[in-house]
């Protein structure tokens, strides 16, 4: 559930505030040591100020992203390395490169993230110090953006980053109910000193401008405009798991076979529900939402097409196929080297698309073994046949998705095709336990292990 800052006692003193949140978070998720993102601005001086006075008796280390972009990003690090040094606490710096993108802010945030990966590990929790007029500022920004129900819900005082290698930490951010003006009051009551970033003026940025130029504006006619779109955020953050739970029984129905889900199944629901479940499937495989258009698009192209049809609809990072009755979402399918072949003898053997083939037991010492994929007219004799069967054959009567069937892995020992992974095996397979490992958590594949 999303943490509920409005149950929060003494919402105007920091290290209280700080207090309650952890007494509650580390009862749920016990850390072994407590990372802070501390770029040395306010923010994230205070935070880590608090958590150094009133945190638990924890490992404290704070990370500092030098993202470059400044005339000032060396006297930033200097500064915190100072700031951490008058308090005995650690500091990693870490510089990154920005990539000149259409936004600046979203590739320094995406290297931000990219480097707290690097650091952080199982047992961590890592705390940032987003506050409530971020919050705000997130829900406003999103809102003219088009988001939906998710988006409105902006940031979660409790979230997780997956890090490199896919193990899960805490993402907490226990200044989310307090306003800045709060945490100024906290600062000048500490003597702490802070850095500003000059480029948080350049309203040039989106955001800038609705900080400097729109949100003083609203606060003249609404001056509680800042703690009403945080709370319209936790709102839309309780409203979002709600629907995924309805997201989920509706969906149970309709899965099939790894992954996929049922066309006619989809059809059969309203088109608010279609939308609903397509991103939730999305969400699953950890792909990236497409906008209304695109969702259309599956309606009109994918869904609605003709039943011998294979559609295939693309977007960055996504592919979206069908076939007969079957929808499949996937990260976009590695182009495979033609006539490629590998020997083998039982080791992990990696294939082109980012798979590894893995052998339990093997029964070829000394045999010519070799792994390819399809080039036309092989034939194999499955365990229980009297006699051989077209591959081709085979793979259609299986319903096996068509662009899949030039990208299974085949066996063959001293000339003879003894194993299609994970479908069908011949006498000279018996014995032998055969599977894949995947290499990354969007490797393509229809199947996810099989063994004889």
């Amino acid at each position: 559930m999303p943490y509920n800052s409005h149950k929060i006692p003494e919402p105007d003193m920091p290290e209280k505030t700080l207090q309650h949140f952890l007494q509650n978070t580390l009862v749920l998720k016990p850390a072994q040591r407590l990372l802070v993102g501390f770029s040395g601005g306010l923010d994230s001086a205070t935070l880590l100020h608090a958590l150094d006075k009133v945190g638990p008796d924890l490992p404290l280390l704070a990370i500092h992203v030098h993202h470059g972009l400044s005339p000032n990003a060396d006297y930033w690090a200097a500064q915190a390395q100072a700031f951490c040094d008058a308090r005995n606490i650690p500091l990693h710096i870490i510089r990154v490169s920005v990539r000149q993108g259409a936004s600046v802010e979203a590739e320094a945030r995406m290297a931000r993230y990219e480097a707290f990966k690097h650091v952080l590990q199982a047992g961590d929790a890592l705390l940032l110090a987003q506050h409530q007029d971020d919050q705000a500022e997130t829900v406003l920004f999103r809102l003219l953006r088009g988001a939906g129900v998710r988006g409105l819900g902006a940031m979660q005082a409790q979230a997780s980053l997956t890090l490199v290698g896919g193990k899960v930490v805490p993402l907490w951010r226990p200044w989310l109910g307090l306003s800045r003006q709060v945490l100024e009051k906290y600062a000048a009551a500490e003597s702490l000193e802070w850095v500003e970033d000059e480029s948080n003026t350049d309203t040039r940025y989106a955001r800038n401008f609705l900080r400097q130029d729109i949100f003083p504006a609203l606060r003249q006619h609404w001056p509680e405009a800042g703690k009403t779109l945080a709370a319209t955020a936790q709102r839309m953050q309780e409203a979002d798991i709600l629907l995924q739970e309805y997201a989920l029984q509706l969906l149970a129905p309709l899965r099939l076979r790894h992954g996929s889900v049922s066309v006619g199944g989809l059809l059969a629901l309203s088109s608010g529900q279609r939308k609903l479940l397509l991103r939730q499937l999305l969400r699953e495989q950890g792909l990236p939402l497409p906008g209304e258009k695109i969702l259309e698009q599956i309606e009109r192209d994918v869904l609605q097409a003709a039943h011998d049809a294979t559609p295939l609809l693309v977007w960055p990072g996504t592919e979206c196929r069908r076939y007969r009755d079957e929808l499949y979402f996937m990260a976009p399918l590695p182009e495979l080297p033609p006539f490629w072949q590998a020997a083998w003898q039982g080791e992990k053997l990696l294939l082109p698309d980012g798979r590894a083939l893995v052998a339990s037991s093997w029964a070829w010492a000394g045999d010519d073994v070799v792994v390819r994929y399809r080039q036309g007219g092989e034939k194999i004799r499955p365990v229980g046949n009297s006699h051989h069967r077209d591959l081709k054959t085979l793979m259609q009567e299986s319903t096996m998705p068509p662009w899949e069937r030039s990208r299974v892995p085949l066996v063959f020992v001293n000339g003879e095709l003894i194993g299609v992974v994970g479908c069908w095996y011949a006498e000279g397979a018996r014995g032998v336990a055969i599977g894949f490992e995947f290499m990354s958590d969007k490797s393509a594949g229809w199947y996810l292990t099989s063994s004889q």
